[in-house]
């Protein structure tokens, strides 16, 4: 009876300890999850990088267009006739909707990028056609700069 006691706890003990090769499957699958870790740890970063240069590009567009319209617009006010007041104001308009895009821009979470992006897009291409519309309407004034 005691010889089946002893087989029955040696059997135990081995069925409970773990093989050299099952130990070591802990320790590679504990190594690749630690891997895929820093991974995704990496690939955030990447992915933050990329949209803080996508953000930072769209904002330098926009405030380029907010400088170009600023110094005209100073230029407008040396005029002081009838047009270059109304070209003041158009251009003021076109301003506002300029620095509401930019907020919007540096206020974009990653989630909202691309639809901020696409307004934002959107909004350059709109003020390329009235900057140029602007140009065209109000050619008289900037005879000079040509």
């Amino acid at each position: 009876m005691k010889k089946i006691f002893l087989l029955a706890g040696i059997a135990a003990l081995f069925a409970c300890n773990e093989s050299s090769t099952q130990q070591e499957k802990k320790e590679e699958i504990k190594e690749d999850i630690k891997e895929a870790g820093q991974d995704i740890k990496s690939a955030a970063s990447s992915t933050g990088d990329y949209l803080s240069e996508q953000k930072k590009q769209a904002e330098e567009a926009i405030q380029e267009r907010i400088r170009e319209i600023d110094k005209t617009t100073e230029e407008l006010k040396k005029e002081g006739d009838e047009k270059s007041v109304a070209a003041r104001k158009k251009l003021e308009t076109l301003k506002a909707q300029m620095n509401k895009k930019l907020e919007d821009v540096k206020n974009s979470s990653a989630d909202k990028w691309d639809s901020t992006r696409a307004a934002a897009d959107q909004l350059m291409k709109k003020s390329d056609k009235e900057w140029t519309d602007f140009k065209q309407d109000f050619k008289d004034l900037f005879k000079k700069d040509e």
